[in-house]
């Protein structure tokens, strides 16, 4: 019975977990902020869902005090919830170089005591608090105990990063209680590593798969609803090549920023999307950078991809055009890069919220709207 409802809240953790990934990473999409939250989610998701795989097949024994898996566990999970806040604030992989360095503790304890155990080292039998000093000083008990103090001082991030996060950034309020919430599930988990419980261990994956759901409902969907894509701004110069050369090495945001300062210049002085025949191909070709370097940088600034950059200036070019009294009819679409009207009138509703007709007829009073219909989506 005891093993059916551990399987049961394992496929629950697991199933909740890869959900939400799935989600963030359409999320993803249009706020590259999302990534790391959906990479994490999606890490968290495999391991209960390897947890799942051991279950439906073996008993659970009772590991005793500070057992290796137990302390792997806390250790990875520990790690991950304490920089998934920084993802809303720090875009870009989360500054892939810096999460290594923070990473590396980890990594290389958990590598040691993979090594030990492969070659056949003799893991100690603690089960008992007696057991401990009895075993101090074998390697064993020497690094479980490391775990343990490296665990904790992720714990203390845990606790920590979201109140500082929150002071400095235009981040949600929740954000704190979701840390603090966390930090008590991570250290409610450290008691279950010194006084292992099954009924402890289903409680556990409950209370930390919920408290996920609660950042995910309450601080992610609103967040959802209120994404727009960003406004037009002008770039008087692109940045020199020794910048931009020197931002690829060094900082990731900053390379994918001055990229997209390159894109907006171009697109801006030479107007290429007039062009009914301009696509991501020849921006690609127009900027010199790769179609997966283009993407990566439109991305990082809000954009879902190619076409919806090059939509959004053909929408605002339009608008500008109508405003001006240069297009009067919508039937010379054509003139801003749309090869038909209803594609024009598609992405119209699609960036500004409202319907091409209109807001053409309230911005271009007594214009021909007979064309309202016309054209095919191409």
């Amino acid at each position: 019975m005891i093993n059916t409802l551990i399987l049961l809240t394992t496929e629950f953790a697991a199933v909740a977990h890869l959900m939400m990934s799935l989600v963030l990473f359409y999320f993803a999409r249009r706020s590259v902020r999302f990534l790391s939250q959906a990479w994490i989610m999606l890490l968290i998701g495999i391991l209960y869902g390897v947890g799942l795989c051991f279950v439906a097949v073996h008993d659970i024994p009772s590991p005793g005090i500070l057992h290796p898996v137990m302390l792997i566990y806390l250790l990875a999970c520990s790690y991950l919830q304490s920089i998934y806040p920084l993802g809303m604030c720090m875009p870009g992989y989360l500054q892939w170089g810096r999460m290594w360095g923070y990473a590396t503790p980890a990594l290389a304890l958990i590598f040691i005591y993979s090594v030990g155990a492969a070659m056949g080292s003799n893991l100690a039998k603690v089960y008992e608090a007696a057991d401990i000093p009895e075993n101090l000083l074998s390697g064993d008990v020497l690094l479980r105990l490391t775990a343990l103090g490296l665990s904790g001082y992720y714990i203390i991030n845990i606790f920590r990063l979201p109140h500082k996060l929150v002071r400095r950034f235009e981040l949600p309020p929740d954000l704190a209680v979701y840390g603090a919430a966390l930090g008590l599930v991570a250290v409610y988990f450290i008691v279950l590593t010194i006084r292992f419980s099954l009924v402890g261990l289903m409680l556990y994956m409950v209370l930390f798969t919920v408290v996920n759901m609660f950042f995910f409902f309450r601080i992610l969907r609103p967040v959802s609803r209120s994404m727009v894509l960003p406004a037009i701004q002008p770039v008087k110069a692109p940045p020199p090549p020794n910048v931009l050369s020197m931002s690829e090495l060094d900082d990731f945001n900053e390379a994918n920023l001055h990229r997209f300062e390159v894109m907006e210049y171009k697109m801006q002085t030479e107007r290429p999307y007039v062009d009914p025949l301009f696509n991501r191909e020849s921006l690609c070709g127009m900027t010199g950078f790769n179609r997966h370097v283009v993407l990566q940088s439109l991305r990082s600034q809000g954009y879902n991809d190619i076409h919806e950059y090059i939509a959004r200036y053909r929408v605002a070019e339009l608008k500008k055009q109508i405003i001006a009294g240069r297009i009067t009819d919508l039937k010379q679409h054509g003139s801003v890069g749309f090869r038909a009207l209803k594609t024009a009138q598609s992405c119209f509703e699609r960036y500004e919220g409202g319907s091409l007709i209109e807001w053409f007829r309230e911005h271009a009073p007594g214009a021909d709207t007979s064309a309202d219909d016309g054209g095919e989506n191409t």
